[in-house]
């Protein structure tokens, strides 16, 4: 491995971590808010790796035995997703749920791809290589809210309004 400050890496790394367990309130609220079975069955999944994605975080920064994981950047990224659990809850409609979700996948996915990018660039393949599935799974949350999103935009689109009277 590359010569690294530690501090800035353990700082990343806690980021990332706080992002994840966030990311588990948003999607529980979402998953609150979504009463179309087949997506309530894909989000499910994408919590489901929110959770393992945290657990392989966790792990990660128990084998370079940090114990203190309440950085500066993680406490900010803490309130972000906090931010996003009350914008899911201010949603009154399945396709804004799906919105706020769209943006924060945006958000992780980029996220994990400069992770990633820094383990490369300190050539630390361990790193690289443990964090690189939960990268392809957040490429996986993204492309699938995308999809519902759209989906379910199309359909709105092709409907006629409630009430409109067609002439």
């Amino acid at each position: 491995m590359a010569t690294v400050n530690r501090d800035a890496l353990i700082d990343k790394l806690c980021e990332r971590l706080a992002a994840e367990s966030g990311g588990i309130d948003v999607y529980q609220a979402a998953l609150d808010k979504i009463d179309d079975a087949a997506m309530v069955a894909r989000l499910k999944r994408f919590l489901r790796d929110e959770l393992a994605h945290r657990e392989l975080l966790a792990g990660y920064l128990d084998r370079l035995h940090v114990s203190d994981r309440q950085t500066r950047s993680a406490r900010l990224a803490r309130l972000e997703a906090d931010t996003y659990v009350k914008l899911v809850g201010e949603a009154e409609t399945t396709a804004q749920v799906l919105n706020v979700l769209l943006t924060f996948e945006l958000m992780d996915e980029t996220a994990w791809e400069m992770i990633i990018d820094v383990g490369r660039d300190i050539h630390d393949d361990e790193m690289v290589r443990t964090l690189e599935t939960a990268l392809r799974d957040e490429k996986e949350h993204l492309r699938g809210v995308r999809g519902m999103l759209a989906g379910l935009t199309r359909t709105m689109m092709a409907a006629p309004a409630p009430d409109s009277d067609p002439h």
